[in-house]
């Protein structure tokens, strides 16, 4: 008997989507993977099968590798990061239209990786901010490379914009086997939301620290940090060297700690178009602190260029993944700014400290 051709199989698993066997469907594509090669849109319509199905991780490594694709020919994947059907009785079938064309209609336009809602929406930056900012002068509101700011928290969940990207890039790095659920990751400074996920995902050894904060497994000092060298596996660092007297004394601490090979997360605020740092660890005055620094706690303001630098003076590789890496509807589906910056460190394999 021969073979069914592609055409035929494609349209098998189409109709095999419409009738609610998502987990036939992934395999009718995947077989067609295996005979045609892989190509975006056909990533992105097995991921989305995988979704459907309720396999997550599959579905997450899926996107990543259409996202990927998508920026190697150039061309957008359908419309979004993780995306759910609806239910189809809900769409009125036009019968000139390719199924692949029905599949991105029924599309979420929002998704939360942190809560799994799609299509409930994002809010707005509490007007605390912008209230604040003005009465002090401080000249760069709005020009910071992340803070969405009519997209800034989930309505879920109320995950921050930058929260959703770090757990999507999780999720991702997971999938693609690039850290282990094994790991021993330190969170500085921990999020609620984005530290309960990073529990509820499966860490073995997941532990949280900071100066100050309740709750947290370790009160620690970032400049002078009670861990062995090389005994971390991962960490997440974000928005935290802003608050710290001697940030350069912190990035070493952080690479002295991490494990050589190893890649973390190390974000702070930055500012689009800024020269260079403006920092005065001496500076008391709240007041002042909200005029140069954007927040009555910084002790400094970033541009991006002085950021990295200090962080491979202490040893570390930088890798700056934005929009071309992630791929324009990742960042519309997780309301990002298309200037976001993900700063991922790696400490090289061959390093003495």
């Amino acid at each position: 008997m021969n073979e069914p051709d592609i055409g035929h199989m494609k349209a098998e698993a189409y109709r095999e989507f419409e009738a609610g066997n998502f987990k036939r469907a992934a395999e009718v594509l995947i077989a067609v993977e295996s005979r045609i090669g892989s190509y975006d849109a056909l990533s992105n319509d097995i991921a989305v099968a995988h979704f459907k199905k309720g396999d997550f991780e599959a579905a997450i490594g899926k996107f990543q590798e259409a996202s990927e694709l998508q920026a190697l020919a150039s061309k957008l994947i359908i419309d979004n990061l993780i995306e759910v059907m609806k239910d189809s009785r809900e769409v009125s079938m036009q019968p000139e239209r390719l199924p692949e064309e029905e599949v991105a209609r029924q599309l979420s336009r929002t998704f939360c990786p942190l809560c799994g809602s799609a299509d409930k929406g994002f809010q707005a930056l509490p007007e605390f901010y912008r209230k604040h900012a003005a009465e002090h002068g401080f000249k760069h509101f709005g020009r910071g490379e992340m803070t969405a700011h009519e997209t800034y928290t989930c309505i879920g969940c109320g995950a921050s914009d930058r929260e959703r990207l770090y757990a999507y890039w999780v999720s991702s790095v997971l999938c693609r086997q690039e850290l282990s659920r094994k790991a021993k990751v330190m969170h500085f400074a921990p999020e609620p939301g984005f530290s309960r996920w990073m529990e509820s995902i499966g860490f073995t050894d997941y532990q949280t620290a900071d100066f100050a904060m309740g709750g947290v497994d370790h009160q620690v000092d970032l400049m002078s940090l009670p861990f062995s060298t090389n005994s971390v596996d991962f960490f997440v660092c974000s928005h935290v060297l802003e608050h710290v007297i001697d940030d350069r004394k912190a990035i070493a601490e952080l690479f002295r700690i991490l494990r050589p090979g190893c890649i973390s997360l190390l974000m702070v605020p930055i500012i689009s178009g800024l020269d260079e740092i403006d920092e005065d660890p001496e500076e008391s005055r709240e007041s002042e602190r909200w005029r140069r620094f954007g927040q009555g706690d910084h002790l400094r303001l970033y541009n991006r260029e002085s950021f990295v630098s200090r962080v491979r003076g202490a040893g570390f590789e930088v890798s700056l993944l934005d929009v071309s890496y992630f791929g324009a509807a990742t960042y519309q589906s997780l309301g990002l700014k298309k200037e976001s910056v993900l700063y991922v460190v790696k400490k090289p394999e061959m390093s003495n400290v």
